[in-house]
C-alpha cells in the first residue's frame, strides 16, 4: 500500500472526497489504498452501513412494521442511547412498558419501566470489580458496546439534573415514546412535503413564520459578519426548488425543539427533557435513503438537508467551508451559535451544498455528507501528522480500533425482530 501524503498543500474539499471514496471502498470490501484508512474503524459514508443507522433500518423499523406511530417511537426513542446494544437489552420491557402506558396501565408500565432502570444499572456497572464500586474509585461506564456501557458517545443531553445516567437514560426512554407519538407525529402530518412548492409557501405566510422569512426563499440574510445581505436562494446556487426544501426542513428542525405551538410546547417540555438538536438530528438520519420511512414520512428531506451540529464543526474547518463560500453559522462576529434555531441550518445548508456541487457524481445525501464531515477532521490530522506524534495518536484513539465482527453481526438477528413483534401483537 501506498503511503497517504501528507494533507499541507492539498485541495481540502479534494481531500474530503478522497476520504469518502476509501472509506466507501472500504465498507464495500474494495481495495483500500489508504492505509489510514484500512487500519482505523472510520465509518461507511453510506448511512445505510453505519451500524446505528443499520440497526433502525433493519431491525427496529421492521420490528414496527407498517404502523408509523411504532416507526416514530422506536427510531426516535433509539436517539436517547444512541447504543443498538443497550437500546436491544432493554427493548422487551421497553415495548410492554410502552404497550402499558397506550392502555392507560400506570401501574405495569412503571414495573415495566423498573425493570428498565435494572438493566440499564446492570450495563453501568458491569465488569467493573466490586471492589472498585466500592471505594468509590468507578461508578459505571458510560460509553461502550456489547454488554457493556450505556451510551456510544455521551452527547450533552445524555446528563440529566439530579439523576445517575441509569437513571436519566430510563427517564427518557419512559416518557420520549408519548411525546413522540402526541407531538412529533402530529406535527409531521402538519408538515408539507418538501416537493409541495405551493404548500410550503403558503405554510411560510403564516404568522409564526411571515416576520421571519417574509419573502419566503427571496428573503435576504447576511451571510457573515460585515457581509452584505443575500437573498436565501442565492446561497443554493439560485435553485429555487432546493432552498425552498432546506427552509421548511430548517422549519421543521426548529419546530421540534422550540414549538411554536402551546399544546406541542407543552409535550415537549413534559416528556421531551433532555430532546436536544443531536437527538433530533437523528430522525433524518434514521431517513437517509431508506424508502420505508420516508414513505411514512415524507416531511424529511434527507438529499437537501441534515441539522447541522457541532460534531461536524471540525470537518466544515478542515475543508475550508466558511471561507470559500462566504458563510458563517450567524451574522456577528464571535456571535453564539444556536443550533436550534432555523437561520443557523439554513447556513449550515450552504455548506453540504457546496460539498454536492463539487461533485455531484457522487449523489450524496446532506445526512450523509454530515456524518463523514464528523470524522474527517480525524482523518486529515492524521494524514498531516507523524504518527507518532500526539496529534495523530489523541485522533487515533478518538476513532477507535475495528470492532469485534461476531458482537457487531449479533445486532441484526432475525430473532429479535420476531421476538419484539410478537411482545407488539399481544393484547
Amino acid at each position: 500500500q501506498r503511503q497517504a501524503k501528507k494533507a499541507r498543500g492539498e485541495d481540502p474539499v479534494e481531500l474530503f472526497w478522497h476520504y469518502a471514496d476509501q472509506v466507501e471502498k472500504k465498507h464495500n470490501k474494495r481495495n483500500v489504498e489508504d492505509p489510514i484508512v484500512a487500519k482505523y474503524a472510520f465509518p461507511p459514508a453510506d448511512l445505510r452501513g453505519e451500524m446505528n443507522v443499520k440497526f433502525n433500518q433493519q431491525i427496529l423499523t421492521k420490528i414496527a412494521g407498517g404502523d408509523k406511530t411504532w416507526q416514530m417511537i422506536l427510531i426516535g426513542t433509539f436517539q436517547a442511547p444512541d447504543n443498538p446494544w443497550c437500546f436491544l437489552e432493554t427493548l422487551p420491557p421497553f415495548l410492554k412498558g410502552v404497550k402499558a402506558q397506550q392502555a392507560g396501565a400506570k401501574s405495569l408500565a412503571k414495573k415495566h419501566f423498573d425493570d428498565i432502570g435494572r438493566v440499564l444499572q446492570a450495563r453501568y456497572v458491569r465488569g467493573i470489580p466490586a471492589a472498585d464500586l466500592k471505594s468509590g474509585k468507578r461508578k459505571g461506564t458510560v460509553q461502550g458496546y456489547g454488554d457493556v456501557g450505556l451510551y456510544s458517545g455521551e452527547h450533552q443531553t445524555a446528563i440529566l439534573p439530579g439523576m445517575t445516567h441509569p437513571q436519566g437514560l430510563r427517564w427518557k426512554l419512559e416518557h420520549w415514546p408519548y411525546w413522540l407519538e402526541h407531538a412529533v407525529v402530529p406535527l409531521l402530518d402538519s408538515w408539507p412535503k418538501p416537493t409541495d412548492a405551493a404548500r410550503i409557501d403558503t405554510m411560510l405566510k403564516e404568522k409564526r413564520f411571515a416576520k421571519l422569512l417574509p419573502q419566503g426563499t427571496e428573503t435576504k440574510i447576511v451571510p457573515h459578519a460585515g457581509a452584505r445581505a443575500v437573498r436565501i436562494v442565492d446561497l443554493f446556487g439560485g435553485n429555487a426548488a432546493y432552498a425552498r426544501s432546506v427552509i421548511s426542513q430548517a422549519l421543521l428542525f426548529q419546530e421540534l425543539l422550540k414549538p411554536s405551538d402551546k399544546g406541542q410546547r407543552r409535550l415537549r417540555n413534559k416528556y421531551g427533557w433532555g430532546v436536544g438538536p443531536f437527538t433530533v438530528r437523528g430522525l433524518w438520519m434514521e431517513c437517509s435513503k431508506f424508502p420505508t420511512l420516508t414513505k411514512s414520512f415524507p416531511q424529511f428531506d434527507t438529499a437537501t438537508f441534515c441539522p447541522g451540529f457541532v460534531g461536524a464543526l471540525g470537518g466544515i474547518q478542515a475543508c475550508n467551508l466558511e471561507a470559500s463560500t462566504g458563510v458563517s453559522l450567524t451574522a456577528l462576529k464571535g456571535g453564539n451559535v444556536n443550533w436550534s434555531k432555523w437561520d443557523v441550518q439554513v447556513r449550515f445548508g450552504a455548506w453540504m451544498y457546496a460539498l454536492q456541487v463539487a461533485k455531484p457524481s457522487a449523489r450524496m445525501h446532506c445526512t450523509e455528507l454530515e456524518a463523514t464531515l464528523c470524522f474527517f477532521l480525524r482523518y486529515a490530522r492524521m494524514r498531516s501528522s507523524d504518527p507518532k506524534s500526539q496529534q495523530y495518536q489523541a485522533a487515533a484513539r478518538a476513532i477507535g480500533a475495528n470492532l469485534d465482527s461476531r458482537v457487531v453481526a449479533a445486532l441484526y438477528g432475525k430473532h429479535h425482530i420476531a421476538e419484539a413483534k410478537a411482545i407488539i401483537a399481544r393484547a
